[in-house]
């Protein structure tokens, strides 16, 4: 019983080409350029509907999704990294003439999927055009924004829980426009924007997508059986929801008027049906207590309002038909029963009760509502839990979500357990020898410890500071002292004077690791890189299984491994690096081919890439590194050589969720 409105993700826009307006000085940059604009121009053939790529190719190329919208959010999830990285460097340089000059020649232009005047132009719709990267950002935020929300209403008929989540990430992506993004272009000079890149249309969409998450919710609360006088307050939470959107809606009309019509009588007409829903199980609980006059005079009062609501939109129209029906039908036999049984007093107007909202109801007001910043360089995506009415995944099915912090840095949850893995987040890389490596990252740059969610353990392959990093174990055992850590023994120095609760492992030892939700994974040690004498302890590498058996992941950082101790292994899942790190006479981090029988050795399904060598970095020893092969080359070789096998390149921040089959 929820109406479904797409058109929020029906944007377009127009070409851009950074390379032919920004200059760039070295080759590097130039290519950095030509990715950026290339992973926009996938963007842009997608929203326009003007792609010659078919449906099969583009399922192919997507590695094999099936759903348009998925591939969409995949191609964001690409663009998106890129384009903050651009726009934190010309920060830096903002009040050159030159770098303004470049941004207005760009031609930043999108049209807008909630003004009317966008639906009635001959020659197409509207542009609107802003000259700031800001505004890019925040259209392209708003286009993922309202794909998740277009996704949750995909999935919906199959997975409620699966539904609910994605309309709440969608709030927290709206909020950290609502609050970071479009405020900041409130001071730019301009004509006229469209009502999406403003910070009150965003507000909207916050309380929509909060809304519809929780008529989701409401849905799996109706399975479970759940009481008809919770159900007609948390209905009635929905209209209170929809009724604080409309306000904002119309206390901003000023500001643009041209809003579409049918926008506006989605609200309305969503409004009206959950009041009316709420309503007739209010009558329901009236009904139970005895109180079968104040029932029907309820419903009265609630079918008189219904009808005066009714939408045009087919569709609409026949989910309100059915409501308005079940209403009429309680009626009748409600009036049935008071008039041979009860012979109640039929009230009426100001004496009829309304539902109340519970306290654990969304309001953007309540403190249950607490929506992350969702930043790119953030890992925790804003969500609203109402666990209690929706519950957990039933499917009772294994997951590995694998956020890539750069460098060898992860944040894995598998199946809610969380493990920080060679954690860098507190100033750079440098080996404590800065005047000859010094090495920052590329796109998460203001990720911070404080951003990190709650752990359940701190999980470190190697001894050296690119994996046991001081500068951010030190921070990180003071937050948490009694955090808990597997290590490999090397690192035992440096990690007994900081934690309390270590636990060193050899190659073939295991230890196990309890999330607060009770799930357990195991992990078990492989053998690494030697990286001193030949009779020095191996470092580590690891074998983590899922709680429930169905999933394993193998992780080793160098892409060096005991070909016999592996033998008898198997993952699932492997993450490795897989281009080479070489230094004069030396592989510091090998991969390509090395890569490939890895993964083959190991029977694994999918091959995660990390690129633990794509730093800024700068003094002598970084320039002396150089890299052999690329991610293609190492695709065409994996293809050979285990052609069932996916390659899943992650975008640094945000989640890559693989899940048991």
């Amino acid at each position: 019983m929820i109406l479904h409105y797409l058109q929020p993700a029906r944007l377009q826009t127009k070409k851009l080409v950074f390379e032919d307006v920004f200059s760039s000085r070295d080759s590097a940059t130039l290519e950095h350029l030509k990715e950026l604009s290339a992973r926009r121009r996938v963007i842009e053939e997608s929203i326009n509907q003007s792609s010659s790529v078919t449906e099969a190719i583009a399922r192919e190329m997507s590695g094999g999704l099936t759903s348009r919208c998925l591939r969409d959010l995949q191609k964001l999830e690409q663009y998106l990294p890129l384009l903050e990285n651009l726009i934190s460097h010309v920060d830096v340089v903002c009040s050159n003439r030159q770098v303004v000059c470049w941004i207005s020649e760009l031609k930043i232009r999108w049209s807008s999927a909630l003004s009317s005047s966008s639906f009635f132009n001959l020659r197409g719709p509207k542009l609107f055009q802003i000259d700031t990267l800001r505004f890019e950002l925040g259209m392209m935020l708003y286009l993922y924004a309202a794909l998740l929300r277009e996704r949750a209403i995909e999935v919906l008929p199959a997975d409620l829980v699966q539904s609910a989540k994605l309309f709440r990430e969608a709030a927290g992506v709206f909020q950290h426009l609502a609050k970071e993004v479009f405020p900041s272009l409130q001071s730019v000079q301009s004509v006229e924007r469209p009502p999406e890149a403003t910070p009150w249309m965003s507000t909207v969409m916050i309380l929509i997508c909060l809304a519809e998450a929780q008529a989701v919710t409401i849905r799996k609360a109706e399975e479970k059986g759940t009481s008809v006088a919770l159900l007609a307050k948390l209905h009635y939470g929905i209209t209170e929801l929809l009724g604080e959107a409309t306000a904002i809606l119309y206390s901003n009309n000023g500001e643009c008027k041209d809003i579409s019509s049918r926008f506006l009588e989605f609200l309305s007409s969503c409004k009206a049906l959950h009041e009316l829903r709420s309503l007739i199980y209010l009558a329901e609980g009236l009904k139970t207590a005895d109180q079968v006059g104040v029932a029907v005079g309820v419903l009265r009062d609630a079918l008189i309002n219904a009808r005066k609501k009714v939408p045009g939109e087919e569709s609409w129209r026949s989910i309100f038909s059915k409501e308005i029906d079940a209403a009429a039908d309680l009626l009748r036999r409600l009036e049935h029963e008071n008039e041979f049984v009860w012979h109640e007093n039929i009230p009426c107007g100001d004496e009829l009760p309304l539902p109340q909202v519970p306290p654990s109801s969304f309001s953007l007001h309540s403190e249950a509502l607490k929506l992350s910043t969702c930043r790119w360089d953030r890992v925790v995506s804003a969500v609203v839990s109402e666990e209690s009415a929706i519950g957990s995944n039933s499917s009772g099915t294994d997951v590995f979500k694998l956020t890539y912090l750069e460098g060898n840095s992860w944040l894995w949850d598998v199946s809610g357990v969380r493990i920080l893995v060679d954690p860098i987040l507190v100033g750079n890389l440098d080996f404590g020898i800065p005047l000859l490596y010094d090495a920052a990252k590329k796109f998460l740059k203001n990720f911070k410890l404080t951003d990190l969610p709650p752990v359940d353990c701190l999980l470190i392959t190697q001894s050296l500071d690119d994996h046991c990093h001081l500068k951010t174990l030190k921070p990180l055992s003071e937050m948490s002292p009694n955090l808990r850590v597997i290590a490999t023994p090397n690192a035992k120095p440096l990690l007994d004077p900081l934690f309390k609760n270590v636990t060193y492992v050899e190659p073939g030892e295991e230890s196990e690791v309890e999330g607060g939700n009770g799930s357990k994974v195991r992990i078990e040690a492989t053998a690494g890189p030697v990286l001193g004498p030949p009779w020095q302890r191996p470092e580590n590498g690891y074998l983590l299984v899922s709680p429930q058996g169905q999933l394993s992941l193998y992780y080793e950082p160098h892409c060096v491994y005991n070909k016999r101790f592996l033998e008898n292994k198997r993952a699932d899942i492997v993450i490795t690096p897989v281009i080479k790190q070489l230094l004069p006479s030396f592989t510091l981090v090998s991969g390509q081919e090395d890569a490939v029988q890895l993964a083959k050795l190991l029977q694994a399904k999918f091959i995660v890439p990390m690129k633990n060598g794509d730093l800024d970095s700068k003094g002598f020893l970084a320039s002396i590194v150089e890299s052999e092969g690329t991610m293609e080359s190492f695709k065409e070789l994996l293809q050979k050589e285990l052609p069932d096998a996916q390659a899943l390149e992650p975008t640094p921040g945000v989640p890559l969720q693989i899940p048991a089959p």
